[in-house]
């Protein structure tokens, strides 16, 4: 890894009182839901990583807040917690959703103290697929990206060379190696996909704390200096025992990971 990137401090640095909404009342931007925890003891002046976690479908607002595990004891004093919602919840995230990323980045970060540095977005299902794409789409904007579950996305194909992405993202693809709600195709290619935009070798190594079934990370050799690529094909039966849900350990790799940028 190279040096830390130094805070970039976002316009939302200074104000007091920001809004945050909540899942009963939340805030809203360009036809989509959203609502913030802030950091224990949140300080306006200091510039805070920020986690986005997209849910899957058919999922109320508060499943993030329920389900992702980032409101425990570490991300919940260190992080800016953001759960958005679909546009429309039944069909999920989708290639129509792109475009409200931009809106709701600007309107984050004029309202929040974020350090632009340290943006991360990760989402299960079709929110794999949405935190996925803006991996591309909003690399300028994101450091890393943690989809798991992914399907195919009609409009946004997985090749490296004909999508023209913003930058490079670290990733971590994860999926259930008997996922059986959208099958088990789409996590290697995703994986793929990272591993050809970070210019990765065919190589890879096991992640130390993370080699158990229910989790079973590797990390790929020699990519680009500080945009490793992670794949996690786990055994974990979360989600009905379909194999297809956001893992126990998905959390706390995250949180170990994406804490040391």
């Amino acid at each position: 890894m190279g040096g830390k990137a130094p805070p970039e401090p976002s316009t939302g640095c200074g104000k007091a009182n920001p809004q945050t909404g909540s899942a009963q009342s939340p805030l809203t931007v360009s036809g989509h839901q959203y609502y913030v925890k802030l950091p224990t003891n949140y300080d306006a002046s200091k510039p805070y990583p920020v986690m986005i976690m997209f849910n899957p479908t058919g999922n109320p607002i508060s499943w993030a807040e329920q389900n992702a595990g980032f409101e425990v004891t570490g991300p919940k004093e260190a992080w800016i917690r953001v759960y958005p919602h679909p546009a429309n919840s039944s069909s999920g995230w989708g290639a129509n959703d792109v475009s409200f990323f931009q809106p709701f980045y600007d309107q984050i970060t004029g309202n929040l103290c974020i350090d632009k540095a340290r943006v991360f977005a990760a989402g299960e299902s079709s929110g794999g697929d949405f935190s996925s794409i803006l991996g591309c789409e909003h690399a300028d904007k994101l450091r890393a990206v943690g989809p798991c579950a992914t399907k195919n996305v009609q409009g946004y194909p997985l090749n490296a060379d004909t999508r023209k992405c913003t930058g490079q993202v670290t990733a971590v693809v994860i999926h259930g190696k008997r996922d059986n709600v959208v099958g088990t195709e789409n996590g290697p290619k995703t994986r793929d996909f990272y591993t050809d935009l970070n210019h990765c070798e065919a190589g890879t190594t096991p992640v130390d704390g993370y080699t158990d079934d229910r989790s079973n990370c590797v990390l790929a050799q020699g990519c680009d200096e500080d945009y490793p690529v992670y794949w996690c094909q786990h055994g974990d039966p979360n989600y009905n025992n379909t194999n297809h849900g956001w893992p126990a350990f998905a959390p706390k790799f995250l949180w170990s990971l994406f804490s040391t940028y």
